[in-house]
C-alpha cells in the first residue's frame, strides 16, 4: 500500500513538471537560480525547460512502476 502511494505521488509530481516546466524554469530566474556554467556555454531556456519536462517524464515512469509494483503486476 505505501508503495503504491509512494508511486501515485511520483506521478503526480512527474505530470506537475510536465505541464508547468516554463513556469518552473521562469520561477528560477526570478530567485536567481542559474544552472552550473563551466565557461564554455551557458544553457538557454528552451534547454532548460527541456531538461524540466524530461525529469518530469522519468518521474511518472517511475511512479508508473511503484505503482504496478504495488499492486502485484510486477
Amino acid at each position: 500500500m505505501l508503495v503504491t502511494l509512494v508511486g501515485i505521488g511520483f506521478i503526480a509530481l512527474g505530470l506537475v513538471g510536465v505541464r508547468y516546466a516554463p513556469a518552473i524554469v521562469a520561477a528560477q530566474h526570478q530567485e536567481g537560480m542559474a544552472p552550473l556554467e563551466d565557461g564554455r556555454d551557458e544553457l538557454d531556456d528552451t534547454d532548460r525547460v527541456s531538461v524540466t519536462k524530461w525529469t518530469g517524464v522519468a518521474f511518472v515512469a517511475l511512479g508508473v512502476v511503484a505503482v504496478a509494483y504495488g499492486v502485484g503486476i510486477v
